[in-house]
């Protein structure tokens, strides 16, 4: 019932596969069974210098069939973050051992060093604390639910504590559900005394926050508004609600708002998506939830609201249990609303 539109996209799926000798490419090609679009690239010094960074920033998995020492002098120069650096595992010319050599957890080199193991027959070595000793580890738990960490410094300190052998007490509120928790974890019952708060709601204390993606916000807007009006009012409504922008999930509005340039740039620049729902639609969920009707949406749209049903279709698709947490408000030429999906993560 609804169309979509993505806003910015996230970095691709390109592997690249490096090698120096003959049997290196050998087995370059034997890889190519588990990733058939790999890109195979003959590595040379030349190439190191001034191809090699571009294909780094465009790879999200690198793979060398070479001696570490080179491929430790080639990244060195270009590391800046391990949730934005590519994935790379060092082989063997013979196939033997598959290195996790960066970005392990959040880039996924242990699981693609694995997989490489898996498929040759190979020995995966990986090095990280909380994979060797079979405890949880924070960032890849947190990805692997689409919460967003606010604090990579916190969360090395708390994983560094999980990897002692010790528990963090977690805090998660009411809108969020964790089955199978972690051993690790201690769920308490206060946000007061929790070392990681699993909310959306902005907290003044300060502690490791993982924002959860459950928040849709429905927009309405007169015809020609600009995005920085649209980004104004949402920012000064999130922050009076004591509400993070890291976990709006998704915006929505009527379709007949598809090429509202200012709406559409809004999203872009929030890299949010955008789902767009006819009239009916929403009409059909104002009657259901019994929310309030305008005559002068009905005149201009054919819909007798905009953002509260449109906040509670986006929702629905996350979850089948929604509550409108911000009824509709009127701000200038901006009409919004958020909708809350209970999500079990």
């Amino acid at each position: 019932m609804s169309t979509e539109s993505k806003s910015k996209v996230k970095k691709g799926g390109k592997t690249t596969i490096f090698y120096i000798t003959g049997n290196a490419f050998k087995l370059a090609q034997k890889l190519k069974g588990l990733h058939p679009d790999a890109q195979i690239v003959k590595f040379t010094s030349a190439g190191a210098i001034h191809e090699f960074p571009l294909q780094w920033r465009e790879s999200r998995n690198i793979i060398f069939i070479m001696a570490t020492g080179i491929v430790v002098r080639t990244i060195a120069p270009l590391l800046k973050d391990k949730r934005t650096d590519p994935a790379v595992v060092v082989l063997d010319e013979k196939g033997r051992h598959a290195i996790s050599l960066l970005s392990g957890h959040l880039g996924g080199a242990n699981k693609l060093a694995a997989e490489i193991a898996d498929f040759l027959g190979a020995q995966a070595v990986i090095t990280t604390a909380s994979d060797v000793q079979g405890r949880t580890a924070l960032d890849i738990w947190a990805d692997e639910r689409g919460l967003y960490v606010e604090d990579y410094e916190r969360l090395k300190r708390l994983s560094a504590k999980i990897v002692n052998g010790k528990r963090v007490k977690v805090y998660t509120g009411n809108s969020i559900v964790l089955p199978g928790v972690p051993d690790e974890f201690n769920i308490v019952e206060s946000s007061n005394i929790a070392e990681i708060v699993i909310s959306e709601a902005l907290y003044k204390r300060k502690t490791l926050y993982m924002r959860p993606r459950n928040l849709f916000a429905g927009i309405g807007c007169n015809r020609g508004t600009t995005r920085d009006e649209i980004q104004n009012e949402f920012t000064s409504l999130l922050k009076e609600n004591r509400l993070s922008a890291h976990s709006i999930a998704g915006i929505a509005s009527i379709d007949l708002k598809k090429d509202e340039e200012g709406l559409l740039e809004f999203a872009d620049d929030n890299g949010l998506p955008i789902r767009f729902f006819p009239g009916d639609a929403l009409n059909a969920v104002a009657d259901e939830l019994g929310i309030k009707q305008s005559k002068q949406v009905m005149a201009a749209t054919g819909a007798v609201a905009v953002s509260e049903p449109a906040a509670v279709l986006a929702a629905r698709q996350a979850s089948d249990r929604v509550d409108i947490i911000i009824p509709k408000v009127k701000r200038g030429n901006v009409t919004l609303s958020i909708a809350k999906a209970k999500l079990t993560l």
